[in-house]
């Protein structure tokens, strides 16, 4: 399942806004936190768990050299006239991460007990997908040399 816009601006209203109305108040604040919540878990989170992503997230393509490699999509920014189903590119397993860091930013400068909320959930989930991506799989060898 992909997150869109309007998953993650309901989200959004609902970690904060007293309101439904109140979001057209705040449509700029929300993108452009958005925008840089995405980036950040593009620029921090996606790099310690690139293994995990491997076939999961991305597209098949080639190096500079033109061996076959495994790709990562870049990130690219919402603008302010983002439709409802726009699809936010973004690794499912990090799509928790989005709502409550862009819900840090966005309430950053109106409500800081809500935005130091926001952030500590965020670093403690960070850290908890972080560590769930690296754990050594289990696998089962068979045979052997023979």
């Amino acid at each position: 399942m992909s997150m869109t816009w309007k998953d993650l601006k309901d989200e959004l209203i609902d970690l904060g806004f007293e309101e439904d109305d109140t979001y057209s108040e705040y449509k700029r604040i929300a993108v452009n936190s958005t925008n840089r919540a995405v980036r950040i878990i593009h620029t921090v989170v996606v790099p310690q768990i690139e293994d995990y992503l491997n076939g999961k997230w991305g597209y098949q393509g080639k190096d500079e050299n033109g061996k076959e490699t495994w790709v990562l999509p870049k990130f690219k920014p919402l603008t302010i006239d983002v439709e409802d189903d726009t699809k936010i590119n973004i690794p499912e397993i990090t799509e928790p991460l989005v709502g409550i860091l862009a819900a840090h930013y966005l309430w950053l400068d109106d409500d800081l007990t809500k935005a130091t909320i926001y952030w500590n959930e965020y670093d403690d989930l960070k850290t908890q997908i972080i560590q769930s991506a690296k754990l050594v799989k289990k696998a089962k060898i068979v045979g052997g040399i023979g």
